[in-house]
């Protein structure tokens, strides 16, 4: 069995999933990569197809419909095998040293590790703007008090990231604050580690809907009732 499982919801992907999975397969030769297709409508299943001979430990899983990344990470994690879980965005924007950093603070014992941005780079005018009042409805909600609720890079013990993604309900970008709201109700500590973007990194276009959007995930979340065992 992998010690480790590789997440990567991908969506619209063909220019970079080739690389990405290349670059991911031979830095984790003898572990789990679960890439999870959001039903693109571009090249990205032929491109991934194209590395599945060359690279065994890649598994490919694809949606019946564009259902969002919190969907897409969900089957990953209850679909992985390894001891340790960690899912990253398809374009690597933190690269193989922030997986790196979030698997040895898992490896030490941590139960949920998030990685956590020392600068952001390309951000749009609307993330600057709407940012800020984000942070402050998730605290508020939440009790949440993360600088970087949204960065894409977070690892998980697997009994532990199961649990979480067996009980959330977001299916799009909210799922990023589910996770975390989850783990505080489940009373399971979160270490942060500092992680660097690269600077050629294309932050995905976000619109004022979008925001529209993870507002009406935060309260989807905060008044859903969760079943959680002691």
């Amino acid at each position: 069995m992998s010690k480790l499982s590789l997440i990567i919801p991908v969506y619209k992907g063909e220019k970079e999933i080739e690389l990405t999975l290349a670059l991911l397969a031979k830095n984790f030769p003898n572990e789990e990569i679960i890439v999870v297709n959001d039903c693109s409508p571009d090249k990205t299943k032929e491109k991934i197809f194209s590395l599945l001979a060359i690279y065994p430990q890649i598994c490919y899983l694809e949606n019946d419909k564009n259902s969002g990344k919190g969907f897409s990470l969900k089957k990953g994690v209850l679909k992985a095998k390894g001891e340790f879980i960690i899912f990253t965005d398809h374009d690597l924007p933190y690269g193989i040293e922030g997986i790196n950093k979030v698997y040895q603070e898992l490896l030490k014992g941590a139960k949920i590790v998030i990685g956590k941005r020392k600068e952001f780079y390309n951000v749009s005018t609307t993330r600057k703007i709407f940012r800020p009042f984000l942070y402050f409805f998730i605290k508020i909600f939440f009790g949440l008090d993360y600088e970087d609720t949204q960065c894409g890079l977070k690892g998980f013990e697997a009994e532990t990231g199961k649990k979480i993604f067996s009980l959330a309900t977001v299916n799009r970008f909210g799922i990023d604050i589910e996770i975390l709201y989850l783990a505080k109700l489940m009373k399971i500590p979160v270490e942060e580690v500092i992680v660097e973007q690269k600077r050629g990194f294309s932050a995905t276009t976000f619109h004022f809907k979008d925001f529209i959007k993870i507002f009406l995930d935060l309260l989807k979340i905060r008044f859903h009732h969760y079943e959680i065992q002691g």
